[in-house]
């Protein structure tokens, strides 16, 4: 009975340092996709989602396609004021919450806990996949989460993704639960994923 539990303490731990490991994302894919046009026509904000993960290829296209380097001098997809480049991408999904590192392409472990649920409505809840973009307070940071969240919204119309932008005070709930740094908080969340 004791080796059985030292096994089974041993296997948690293992699962849970696993869960907390940096992730390598593979090479986006910055070329291809829907004429620009037609990605216009298709976008729309949806609160449907199939109850199916987001493969890791697609997961990176589109945090490149929110707020990638897509220059060698390390400027982005988005613009930002003053080239501030001030905003920060976070995922949620099943095995936690993840900050994108986008000069690396890698997602840093922030919580292994699923906070997709936290105070979200149930479409939120099923999608395997929401964004938050966070920052300091500031006159810019809506206007940057929103390039952020039409670059998103766009891809999404190219991959044939739903996807909804949602606000509101969970985002003050969101910004205390992954504890954010130096006085930044979640200006919007996205939620993503297939279509039912």
């Amino acid at each position: 009975m004791k080796t059985s539990f030292a096994v089974l303490s041993l296997l948690l731990s293992v699962q849970s340092a696993f869960a907390a490991e940096t992730i390598n994302l593979p090479a986006p894919r910055t070329t291809g996709g829907m004429p620009l046009m037609d990605a216009l026509s298709a976008r729309k904000s949806t609160r449907s989602f199939a109850d199916k993960p987001i493969e890791p290829q697609v997961l990176a296209d589109m945090l490149w396609a929110a707020f990638g380097v897509n220059r060698p001098d390390g400027k982005r997809t988005a613009p930002t004021a003053m080239n501030r480049q001030d905003m920060d991408v976070y995922v949620l999904n099943k095995d936690g919450a993840f900050l994108y590192d986008a000069a690396k392409n890698v997602l840093l472990p922030v919580s292994d806990k699923d906070l997709r649920d936290v105070n979200a409505q149930p479409f939120a809840k099923k999608a395997p996949v929401t964004l938050l973009y966070a920052a300091k307070d500031g006159k810019f940071a809506g206007m940057h989460a929103g390039s952020l969240y039409q670059n998103v919204g766009l891809f999404c119309a190219s991959a044939g993704l739903n996807n909804v932008v949602r606000g509101g005070k969970d985002n003050e709930e969101m910004t205390k639960a992954l504890n954010l740094p130096d006085g930044k908080r979640v200006i919007v969340s996205q939620v993503v994923g297939y279509p039912e």
